[in-house]
């Protein structure tokens, strides 16, 4: 009876782990934390704008605005730290030379002095600042292109920080 149970289990043994293919284990874990990556959607701006300007704009550098704004023309245009800037519309358009190409430049990417002001505001400081120069013979700051009167920013700039 040894014999008969030894041989069983030998059989049995053999017979489940002969046929058997072997067993493979596969692990796989996908964890997220968080929201999924956003998109960012940039809008785009409205399209360049021409602006006809058919002669270099005189500048009359306003004291308290700290830069350069256009008199006698069709538009208003600023000029500051060697760019051109005119607002149109509700919306500001900035150029490397006075006669464009003119791009539209988001409110929130303009000079900080400039974006300080209202357009409102810049033009009533200019016109005030126009009005002392015609009024009282004044030549030190009256409508020229902008290269002459770098001497006066510095010193209005040199002034204020005494």
């Amino acid at each position: 009876m040894k014999k008969n149970a030894l041989k069983i289990a030998v059989l049995t043994a053999a017979a489940l782990g002969a046929g058997s293919a072997p067993a493979f284990a596969r692990v796989n874990v996908d964890l997220n934390i968080g929201s999924p990556e956003r998109v960012i959607v940039v809008p785009q701006g409205p399209p360049p704008r021409r602006f006809e300007i058919d002669h270099r704009p005189r500048f009359l550098y306003t004291p308290p605005l700290g830069f350069y704004v256009s008199v006698d023309g069709p538009y208003d245009i600023v000029y500051y730290e060697d760019r051109y800037y005119i607002y149109d519309d509700g919306r500001w358009y900035g150029s490397s030379a006075y006669n464009g190409p003119w791009v539209y430049v988001d409110e929130h990417r303009l000079p900080g002095r400039l974006h300080r002001f209202r357009h409102e505001d810049i033009r009533r400081y200019r016109d005030h600042e126009y009005r002392r120069y015609r009024d009282e013979g004044r030549n030190d700051r009256g409508p020229r292109d902008h290269d002459r009167f770098d001497r006066d920013r510095e010193r209005h700039d040199h002034d204020r920080w005494r």
